[in-house]
């Protein structure tokens, strides 16, 4: 089966999705599942977001904390403990631990 996008209703990019708090970015809105209901498309987003980096000499992870609370945390740029190559995930060469550094919700769009 085929699909072709509405050129009324263009795919949602980034820019197009406000971030769920003021120090977060939204870098990624995909896997769109779509469905028409009555006079309205709707619209189940993946988004990815991302914490606002506001210092160059440290990078930013989310996690969620023990309340459920998404909390930031920060590694140094200059610490050969982590290794940064991969601006998707800080890898801690001690632990061997993973950490993520953008996290992603669902999200519901409606259009007209």
């Amino acid at each position: 089966m085929l699909f072709t996008r509405n050129p009324q209703n263009p795919l949602i990019k980034p820019s197009d999705v406000k971030p769920s708090r003021p120090d977060f970015e939204v870098i990624g809105a995909f896997n769109a599942g779509v469905t028409r209901y009555k006079d309205e498309v709707i619209l189940l987003l993946r988004v990815a977001e991302r914490p606002l980096n506001t210092d160059s000499a440290w990078t930013a992870y989310p996690f969620m904390d023990k309340n459920g609370d998404i909390s930031i945390r920060r590694v140094p740029r200059n610490d050969a403990r982590y290794n940064l190559s991969d601006s998707r995930l800080i890898f801690d060469t001690q632990t061997e631990q993973v950490l993520l550094t953008s996290i992603s919700h669902i999200r519901l769009a409606h259009s007209k």
